[in-house]
Order: structure tokens, then sequence, then C-alpha cells
């Protein structure tokens, strides 16, 4: 009876640890299947810009990060471009958790999953939702949920005071990148033009709903026909103004042309990239409105 009982002494404390091994896991869903993380991780490697601001707004430190700089600020070693990242230095980090992003870092996913566990989420072909979901993902497998919630709440509050003292209803409004002597415009799923439109604007281009956003081409007589009633000009403006289609353009004849920074309006897509987004938007539009 004693080996009986024994085994079934051991089958117990086996199953008992199990069970609280379970216990202090959190089932995180992702875009590329379901990561089991243990609660609380504490050394996190972050594979794309936008998921570093989410854990900085959670209080985290990346343990590791990739990102197209040789040095961060926050002092987290850099593991190479988001488009390349170096797996071997992510090993030598140890992290207990990984946060990729479900597009550029598909082919590397499974690699990823022998480091730690890893939850892919999109911020390179994120619109404005998707930032969000993502966020409220990262804030799930960190165990510290309440925080994005609270964030979310204010961008909202402060959504509603820009469509009420910018009134521009209906408006609608184009992000133009003129740099190299050609036109694109931004589409409609692109993550600040998803912005735009919770600030109260209809944006200009609508494609059909699906697929990867990207940049449209556009010779100036197909943008007149266009005609928006706001334009974001992210460069090229010297080039434009000396084209005599652009000055019959509604924006251009009412002053409601906008030079805006490149690296705030189309690098960031997280809810710190749409803060950023947002305030220079009031600022800009007001101080203008202000003058008329």
């Amino acid at each position: 009876m004693k080996p009986i009982f024994s085994m079934l002494m051991i089958l117990s404390v086996l199953f008992i640890t199990a069970c609280s091994e379970q216990e202090h896991e959190t089932a995180v869903r992702h875009d590329l299947g379901t990561a089991h993380v243990a609660a609380h991780p504490q050394r996190i490697a972050v594979l794309n810009e936008g998921f570093i601001d989410t854990l900085h707004d959670l209080g985290i430190k990346p343990a590791a990060a990739a990102d197209n700089r040789k040095e961060r600020n926050d002092g987290s070693p850099s593991v190479g471009p988001p488009s390349h990242p170096d797996l071997k230095k992510i090993t030598s980090l140890k992290p207990d958790l990984i946060i990729a992003d479900s597009s550029l870092h598909r082919g590397i996913y499974h690699e990823l999953t022998k480091i730690a566990p890893t939850i892919a989420l999109k911020n390179e072909a994120a619109d404005y939702q998707d930032a969000v979901d993502a966020a409220l993902t990262i804030e799930k497998a960190v165990g510290k949920e309440g925080i994005i919630e609270k964030q979310l709440s204010a961008q909202e509050e402060k959504l509603n005071d820009i469509k009420r003292k910018l009134d521009a209803e209906g408006g609608t409004i184009l992000l133009i990148d003129a740099a190299n002597g050609s036109i694109s415009v931004k589409d409609d799923r692109f993550f600040t033009s998803r912005l735009m439109t919770l600030a109260g604007f209809t944006y200009a281009v609508q494609t059909d709903s699906g697929g990867k956003s990207g940049a449209i081409k556009m010779t100036p007589g197909q943008l007149l026909h266009i005609d928006p009633d706001y334009i974001v000009l992210l460069d090229g403006e010297e080039e434009l103004e000396k084209n005599h289609l652009w000055k019959q353009l509604t924006a251009v004849k009412n002053g409601h042309v906008y030079r805006a920074d490149r690296a705030v309006w189309t690098e960031r897509r997280s809810i710190d990239g749409a803060d950023a987004v947002l305030h220079d938007l009031q600022k800009k539009m007001l101080a203008k409105k202000a003058q008329n």
C-alpha cells in the first residue's frame, strides 16, 4: 500500500503545483494565437516603437527595445531595427515576455516563442482602433488593467473639446506628402486619417474597407478634383506653391493648409502618438482660427 500511497501523494503535489502555476499565468489572445504569460512579467522585450509608448504609460521600462535609434532615451538596450531584430541579443537579455508586430514579425514569430512567451499585435499597419486594442492587450498581459482605460477616457474628452472648438464637423481633410516632386496622400485607413474622423472631420479619400493602409499617388488635377476643405501638409510646400492648380484648392484659398511634423503625424501609432497629433492639430488650427 505504501508505494501506491506515495504515488498518490506525488500526483497530488504535481496537480496542485500545475494548478498553482496556471493561477499565476494570464492567457492573452493576440493576432497570431494565444500566449500564456506569467503574472506581472518584469523583463519585456518590445519590437516596435508604438508598444514602447504603451509600456511607458504603464510605468514599465523595456528590458529590450527594437527601434531605428542606436541609443534610447530611457536607457533600455537596443536589439536592432524593428524590421530585423537581433534574436541572439534578445535571447541574451532573457525576457519573460516579447511584444512583437503581427505584420513585421509574422515570419519569426515561432522563433520568438522559443525565447519567451510572445504576443503579436498590430502597430506597423495599425489604424487608431488597432493601436487602442493593442494597448489594452498589453495592459492585460502585464497585469496593470485600468490605466489605459483612464488614458482613453481623457483622450475622448480631448477629442470632444477639439470638435467643439474647431467646429469642423463634416469638413473634409486630407494628409498630403509632396516630397521629391510627386504628390501622395494617406488613405482613410491610415492611423492619423482615422484619428481625424474622430476629431469631427470627414476624410477626403475613401477606399475599400480592409487591407493594409497605403499612400496613393496623385496628380495636381486629381487633387483639385477631390478639393478638400483642410490640408495637413507633411512635406513639399515650396514645390506645390509653384503649381497653378494648387492655388485653386479650397483649402489654399481659405488659408486651411497646415504644415505638420512628419515624425509626429506618421511615426507613432499609439495612444501617446494620438495625443501628440491632437495637441499639434489644436495648436495650429485654433491659432489660425483666432487670427481670422
